[in-house]
């Protein structure tokens, strides 16, 4: 190679790469129709500074700035595209938004006719008066004035019914109506235009999303690929469609097709991958990945909590609950999670370690919920509590649980009556027995033909039985638990199964007709007894009493005299 050769290279291959990635009219268009209004910015500015008299991109800028509702920004990008050629349609267009920013729609109305006479045949200065009315709000007005708007582009449209910058302002103009059916037709006839042209087919994506029709949001999405492998906005759209549609085996394909194929790829979509890849219970690609965008950006070290989570997954728990400790030393407490805490608690758990601290993690996690998706936790407590005989704080996490539960769930019953076995054994409460008498009644009466309600509410309420041989002036207030355990007996339950519960029930039974002094009814309920366990010495022992004679009928209580006290009646 010569020197002069050499000399030139540089240069050249500089104004190559410049060249490569300089921006376009029609990535401005994409981020405006996409409403990425920074990026519109970035890009107008750049085409404004490259050509100070390109009076199309100062007015789209100055459109870019309004959307994001920068006034001041707005009207300095006008007073440009005026200052750049202050004769002519693109001027005159320039004075209408400047009147339009001072409310002045008279004015505004006079110059945009005046820009329309000069236009002629000019179909971009017609677009630019039609999309004047995009972002601009009148005083009192909550939405923009998009029938005039549409009145102004369907000029330019008889203009040149095939310009596809216009025919894709008319479906953005649609699409905010919103009228998607006929955002749909202007984008329809855009992507006929220009059939290689993603945007089009993306944009009428998005109006089918909108329309909640994702069979064909899937259609138009690919459409878009298909004509643009690299075109970053479709892949993200198609990726984000099946992530938040929870369609994770497809999410994960779109978000890998992204991150290897965009050419505008953002840190937050490797994030999503990532995400992707621990729900798919891919952890070894979700560890690699993290490392990489460690690498690239150090402060998102919040994403070691995915290789923790994995780690749970995988069963590897001691090295999940060293990542998350050492995460939790280092995030910033509005980084934290209430999945963060779930799994510091569960890998706590498996690790055999501090068990209420594990609890008081779970507990957190609900907590931080601000969406109470969280509250099935209540159930895992519970059982952790129930399991350390911390019936009382079992009580409390059931309850929890249970008021959030359908009562037709499959689980409804189970759970209530594990709930009033927590009740039945907490002995803080003086009131447990009768607690627990009201929810075993519950489950009898969600389920009649089940013994569990019946024999544990009769259990129950003996509980709340006098004690009749220390206190014998009260037995009539013995028989609580009578109904509970007739009806639980009356059930024909087999008897291996249940032996246990129904000689209990059958005892409780005797012994109460055997204080009323009823000696058919004690030996028709030591019967079963003896036949369930003939050894049994409750039963043994009442029915001694019966065929002995022992059992004589109770006394009848003396009635009070007519006028009470001991004075005489009236004569």
């Amino acid at each position: 190679m010569t020197t002069l050769l050499r000399k030139l290279a540089l240069p050249i291959l500089v104004a190559f790469a410049q060249m490569a990635n300089a921006q376009t009219h029609a990535d401005g268009m994409t981020a405006m129709q996409l409403e990425d209004w920074d990026k519109a910015i970035s890009i107008y500015s750049a085409l404004a500074k490259a050509n100070p008299t390109d009076q199309v991109a100062l007015l789209t800028l100055a459109n870019a700035y309004l959307a994001k509702g920068d006034k001041v920004e707005s009207e300095k990008s006008i007073d440009a595209a005026f200052n750049a050629k202050s004769e002519g349609a693109y001027a005159l267009v320039a004075n209408g938004r400047k009147a339009l920013l001072r409310n002045d729609d008279t004015e505004a109305t006079n110059q945009f006719r005046k820009a329309a006479k000069t236009a002629k045949k000019d179909v971009t200065a017609l677009r630019m008066i039609g999309e004047s009315f995009f972002f601009y709000l009148s005083p009192g007005s909550k939405r923009p004035n998009l029938t005039r708007a549409e009145t102004e582009l369907k000029v330019a449209l008889d203009v040149s019914a095939k310009d596809f910058a216009t025919l894709m302002s008319l479906g953005y103009c649609y699409k905010e109506m919103p009228n998607g059916g006929l955002a749909a037709q202007y984008y329809e006839y855009a992507e006929a235009l220009e059939p290689k042209n993603p945007l089009a087919k993306l944009m009428l994506a998005k109006v089918y999303k909108a329309a909640k029709l994702p069979e064909k949001f899937e259609i138009n999405i690919d459409k878009a690929i298909a004509a643009s492998p690299t075109f970053t906005p479709a892949l993200r759209a198609k990726a984000e469609h099946f992530y938040y549609g929870r369609k994770w085996e497809k999410a994960t394909a779109a978000y890998k097709d992204l991150v290897n194929n965009g050419a505008e790829v953002k840190i937050e979509d490797e994030m999503q991958l990532a995400n992707c890849l621990y729900i798919t219970k891919d952890c070894a690609g979700c560890s690699e990945l993290v490392e990489k965008i460690l690498k690239k950006d150090g402060t998102k070290n919040y994403l070691r909590r995915l290789q923790a989570y994995c780690d749970y997954e995988n069963g590897q728990y001691q090295r999940g609950l060293d990542i998350l400790n050492d995460y939790f030393k280092v995030v910033t407490p509005e980084k934290i999670l209430p999945s963060d805490y779930l799994y510091m608690g569960r890998l706590q758990l498996k690790s055999k370690g501090d068990t209420i601290v594990a609890i008081g993690n779970l507990k957190k996690s609900i907590e931080l919920d601000t969406n109470h998706g969280s509250w099935g936790l209540n159930k895992e407590i519970a059982e952790l509590l129930y399991a350390r005989k911390d019936y009382c704080g079992a009580v409390q996490s059931y309850t929890s649980y249970l008021d959030s539960l359908p009562k037709n769930d499959q689980y409804y019953v189970s759970d209530t009556y594990k709930k009033g076995l927590a009740q039945f054994y907490c002995k803080d409460d003086t009131l447990r027995y009768q607690k627990a008498e009201a929810i075993f009644k519950q489950v009898a009466e969600l389920v009649p033909k089940s013994g569990l309600g019946w024999i544990w509410a009769g259990k129950s309420a003996a509980k709340q039985d006098p004690d009749v041989e220390a206190h014998p002036e009260m037995i009539d207030q013995f028989g609580k638990a009578k109904p509970y355990f007739e009806t639980y007996v009356g059930l024909g339950l087999d008897k291996t199964k249940n032996k246990k519960d129904l000689i209990d029930a059958y005892s409780y039974l005797a012994y109460y007709y055997y204080n009323k002094g009823d000696a058919a009814n004690v030996k028709a309920n030591c019967l079963p007894i003896l036949e369930l366990d003939p050894e049994n010495e409750t039963g043994k022992e009442l029915m001694k009493a019966v065929e002995e004679g022992l059992i004589v009928p109770a006394t009848p209580p003396t009635p009070a005299p007519v006028n009470g006290g001991g004075g005489k009646g009236k004569k």
